[in-house]
């Protein structure tokens, strides 16, 4: 059954009837030990030497993260790609999409936190338009759907606060294209690989660093 525009654009998302195109970068294949992040941590810390603590939680937690970040961008890779190139609307895939996109946001932001917490830093300054700045904003919208519609911070209609284009995903607000979420993962892969084998840590920090 074909829907008009306005019947997509409205029970689905913002824009949806002409979302027919997304160039999303596979990121299966940039760091071949992404799936084993966590199996290859367990096996070095404990026949090889571990963090002292708290640095072994911080390093366990977000080690954790960055390997579902790369998994869930894979699904939501895919899930995107079905839907453009489905032939018809279906919200299913369209939520199917979403879901794994707002937790790509979830476990990419909170593995980037845990490193700035352990390592006193911070991720970016207030409103600088980072990439890391813009990846929060949205992943906050996202998470807290309810603030945003009682607060009228979604567009007129709408039925969510976060939605896809062919770029990337747009909030009233906020921006992140398909390319920078790539950017992201390559940047939680640095740190994974290395923490990965506390042992060898430093040394590969400060080689990629040079």
């Amino acid at each position: 059954m074909m829907f008009s525009s306005a019947i997509l654009n409205t029970h689905i998302a913002p824009g949806v009837s002409t979302f027919k195109r997304a160039e999303i970068p596979d990121m299966t294949s940039w760091s071949k030990e992404s799936g084993h992040w966590i199996a290859n941590y367990f096996l070095n810390a404990a026949f090889s030497g571990d963090f002292a603590p708290p640095m072994n939680a911080y390093a366990y937690n977000f080690i954790r993260r960055a390997q579902y970040a790369f998994s869930e961008h894979e699904l939501a890779r895919g899930s995107t790609l079905a839907f453009v190139n489905g032939g018809s609307k279906s919200p299913r895939v369209y939520a199917d999409a979403l879901f794994h996109w707002e937790n790509f946001l979830s476990q990419s932001w909170h593995g980037l936190a845990i490193l700035m917490t352990a390592w006193d830093g911070k991720a970016f300054e207030k409103n600088d338009r980072s990439v890391e700045q813009r990846m929060n904003a949205l992943y906050n919208q996202m998470k807290h759907v309810e603030s945003r519609i009682d607060n009228s911070q979604i567009l007129p209609g709408a039925t969510v606060p976060v939605w896809l284009d062919s770029e990337g995903l747009r909030s009233v607000d906020a921006h992140l294209s398909y390319h920078e979420t790539g950017e992201i993962l390559k940047d939680l892969s640095k740190y994974a690989d290395a923490l990965s084998n506390p042992s060898t840590a430093k040394a590969m920090l400060m080689a990629s660093d040079a």
